[in-house]
């Protein structure tokens, strides 16, 4: 029951990760994948997006059961804001590939005064040299929780992931910060003077 009225899962956990992956691979990085194209800001409609996937995904068959209220529950309950809704349509805020030339406006951030990047320790030792860049995204990806930082820097190595802390007055001073959602926010680059230290991820779980 939720306020008096009786409640109903609208996807178990593992069917809610699969499709929140999918969303963010096709709304990011590849809508050609299933045949779509994004607006110049990054939309595309429910429906289409649902009978694209059930249609011509390459791995349709795994997504027969899905609905657009579906794709509208990933976007209520995703923990880090990726994707927006918006009168039926859907896009992911941030984190586009930058083949698409997806063009988003994004407020700016102006008073935080520490950021976290997750990545392996390998990659840190050329970050500390040659700062912190976008690769083949439009961003960096910042967020404040050292913790969200950790999640990130483990899919980079499982071994040794770490958290980049970034002094955030210090990027200012080279370029503007964006907020992307509550925890995710934006830059072009971080140079290495604004790097504070390097945090190894087990010394900041134990």
């Amino acid at each position: 029951m939720h306020c008096g009225s009786p409640t109903f899962l609208v996807l178990d956990p593992e069917r809610r990760v699969r499709l929140s992956k999918l969303l963010s691979y096709i709304l990011r990085h590849d809508p050609e994948s299933v045949g779509l194209e994004l607006d110049s800001e990054g939309w595309v409609e429910v429906e289409a997006l649902v009978e694209a996937i059930r249609t011509r995904w390459r791995y349709k068959e795994l997504y027969s059961w899905l609905q657009p209220l579906h794709v509208i529950a990933v976007t209520a309950t995703d923990p880090k804001g990726r994707f927006e809704l918006r009168n039926g349509a859907i896009r992911a805020r941030y984190g586009h590939s930058r083949r698409l030339r997806i063009t988003i406006s994004y407020p700016e951030e102006k008073t935080l005064k520490i950021l976290y990047h997750g990545t392996s320790m390998n990659c840190a030792e050329r970050i500390l040299k040659e700062g912190i860049k976008p690769m083949n995204r439009h961003f960096v990806h910042l967020t404040t929780s050292v913790d969200e930082a950790c999640i990130v820097g483990s899919r980079h190595s499982k071994l040794n992931p770490v958290a980049i802390v970034v002094d955030a007055e210090c990027v200012r001073k080279y370029g503007k910060i964006f907020r992307a959602s509550p925890k995710v926010f934006l830059t072009k680059f971080v140079e290495p003077k604004c790097i504070v230290e390097v945090v190894k991820c087990s010394k900041i779980s134990s």
